[in-house]
């Protein structure tokens, strides 16, 4: 009987935290003015001001980029193409850059520049592999495939970018860094984060 009075007594007790789910959850914080965006690996490093080693004039046309809303993307696109038309004659042919045609006609690296300049990264949702980099703009662009695109964390997407901008391909041009110095990155585990340096 006493334990059943224990018990008893227990149950009329408040739960823990009962207090605390009742309290209205905290207002978001307010964000301030966005300083960085990434869709595409090596795009704003490699096409928007990739030229100019002024230290005053370089970074600052990257940060008007990293900052722009969506709604001012396309005024980066111009310079852009500019910058690529001089990427697409790294391997000393001109015109195998993705989009650009065999034929030097005006506008010819404004298509390219426009998709860059909208500088978001697609991702098809509908799709359990992924293994193609850009496979959702490669779509688009009428080669078939059914990966999810975007990126995981074992693309070298700078690799394959900058073969896109030189040589209209998905390989070919190196950056000289085969793996990070800290080891290779994982699918399974989260965060991707090696041991620290001794």
């Amino acid at each position: 009987m006493k334990k059943l009075l224990t018990l008893a007594a227990l149950a009329l007790l408040p739960a823990c935290g009962s207090e605390d789910e009742a309290a209205p959850p905290p207002a978001p914080p307010a964000l301030g003015a966005q300083i960085d965006r990434m869709g595409r690996a090596g795009v704003n490093t490699a096409v928007t001001n990739p030229f100019n080693h002024d230290p005053t004039t370089h970074g600052a046309v990257q940060d008007r980029f990293n900052a722009a809303p969506q709604s001012q993307f396309a005024s980066f696109a111009p310079s852009m193409a500019a910058n690529l038309a001089i990427l697409d004659s790294l391997d000393t042919v001109c015109g195998n850059q993705l989009l650009a045609g065999p034929t030097a006609t005006p506008g010819r690296y404004d298509a390219l520049a426009g998709v860059l300049a909208d500088d978001q990264l697609w991702v098809n949702t509908g799709s359990g592999t992924c293994e193609l980099y850009l496979g959702v703009e490669a779509n688009a662009l009428g080669i078939d495939n059914n990966d999810c695109g975007g990126r995981t964390p074992l693309e070298d997407t700078i690799d394959e970018t900058y073969s896109l901008f030189a040589a209209g391909a998905l390989s070919g041009v190196d950056d000289g860094v085969p793996i990070d110095a800290d080891g290779r990155a994982s699918l399974t585990e989260f965060p991707f984060l090696a041991p620290p340096n001794p």
